[in-house]
């Protein structure tokens, strides 16, 4: 899964998002020159950052520079448009570059225009590369981007098909070998971005075998992409917990995943209102009579095992959805909701944030947390409706009481593992 980190790889609306491919490889002392055949940007603002993909033969150049050089080791040094120097690499690289591989991005804020900034990572495009590199959580590129040479087909996309343990849907692409030579495919991912949003990966994966890709050969590439509910249909009392996202997250996944898919207030507003909910009742929609406390962590009483077609917390009676926000007897009020700092752990090889939440019992009879839930937005026009897009059913010993005048906070990891 790629990393996610928009204060690292965003880019701001004015900025230029084209794919310049490398044109020269040179070695000045301990440092490299990378030279490109197009500007990376329309005037004289310094990028933060650039990727290096699909160089053939040198190895170690392939990756992500930065201009700080606290975050990366060798730092980035842009001499114009269309040179970078790559400082203090030389000794680290081996190999020889082929003459004739390799492509260069550039991303990070310019100008910041609230009005049409946009960031939403839109219409996910399958692409294909030839390192084995193991994936970490932090890659941001495939190392081995095979796109020069390569002639990159239009993207089809597959109904969002669900059953009771998972939902899934395919991403299928076409690729043809122009570059005049064998390439030996080794890895597959899934990277977004359009005119108003910097390349951003969201998935890599590497593959058991390479395969073998002959000049003007075309591999016919179907990407899945599935989520699936752990320990499901398990005995949760007996068993132990279980959950996962369900059939309305996916559903998110696959409108902001299709080729087709363009930056409006369905996709961009939607996708992101509600996580974060609302604290003791206040409402945040008149209009609409949409509560807050609706929205993000909410707990239920019921620990009946999760299915990917939940719809509401307590899903034995799903008038009932969880605990509701009050101050009486069997509610609890909902305050408002934390999101916390996004958590890139190379060791774990997993990425996640805490969506945290405080809830108080001010009635007089304690109230047992079975299951915990978290609900968003999935509507596609302008209606807004919380709807569960997780859901964690606790075993009993994961389960805790909110007693009379007590408060708990909740916390709620969004994760993705690698």
């Amino acid at each position: 899964m790629g990393k996610t980190s928009q204060d690292e790889y965003w880019d701001g609306h004015s900025t230029s998002k084209k794919i310049a491919n490398i044109i020269g490889i040179v070695v000045s002392g301990d440092d490299l020159i990378i030279e490109l055949d197009d500007d990376h940007e329309y005037s004289s603002v310094i990028h933060d950052l650039i990727t290096i993909q699909g160089v053939i033969g040198l190895e170690g150049v392939n990756g992500v520079y930065f201009h700080d050089n606290s975050i990366g080791t060798y730092p980035l040094d842009r001499h114009s448009r269309y040179k970078y120097y790559i400082r203090g690499i030389v000794p680290s690289l081996t190999g020889v570059w082929d003459g004739n591989s390799g492509v260069s991005m550039a991303a990070k804020y310019r100008t910041l225009w609230p009005s049409n900034d946009t960031h939403l990572p839109i219409n996910w495009n399958p692409i294909i590369g030839m390192s084995n590199q193991p994936v970490k959580a932090s890659d941001l590129c495939l190392p081995g981007y095979f796109k020069r040479g390569c002639t990159q087909g239009n993207v089809s996309i597959s109904s969002l098909i669900t059953d009771q343990e998972s939902s899934k849907f395919t991403l299928s692409r076409p690729f043809t070998n122009m570059s005049g030579a064998i390439r030996e495919i080794a890895e597959i991912g899934l990277m977004a971005g359009d005119y108003r949003s910097a390349y951003m990966l969201m998935a890599r994966d590497v593959l058991g075998a390479p395969i073998s890709l002959g000049d003007t050969s075309t591999l016919s590439l179907d990407y899945e992409i599935i989520s699936m509910i752990e320990n499901f249909n398990q005995d949760t009392d007996a068993n132990g917990t279980n959950g996962g996202w369900t059939e309305n997250f996916m559903y998110i996944l696959h409108r902001i995943a299709h080729p087709s898919a363009t930056h409006n207030w369905e996709n961009e507003f939607h996708f992101t209102a509600g996580l974060g909910g609302g604290g003791t009742g206040v409402n945040f929609s008149y209009d609409r009579n949409m509560h807050g406390w609706q929205f993000g962590v909410r707990v239920g009483e019921s620990n009946k095992f999760v299915s990917m077609t939940d719809q509401s917390l307590t899903p034995e009676s799903a008038e009932i959805n969880g605990v509701p926000h009050g101050y009486g007897d069997g509610e609890l009020v909902h305050h408002g909701t934390h999101i916390g700092q996004l958590v890139v752990d190379d060791v774990a090889n997993e990425v996640y944030f805490p969506v945290e939440r405080i809830f108080e019992n001010r009635g007089a009879t304690p109230i047992t947390v079975r299951e915990i839930g978290l609900f968003g937005n999935r509507n596609n026009s302008i209606d807004i409706s919380p709807k569960l897009l997780a859901r964690k059913a606790l075993a009993p010993v994961d389960q805790f009481t909110i007693g009379a005048g007590e408060t708990a906070k909740v916390t709620f990891n969004c994760k993705a593992i690698v």
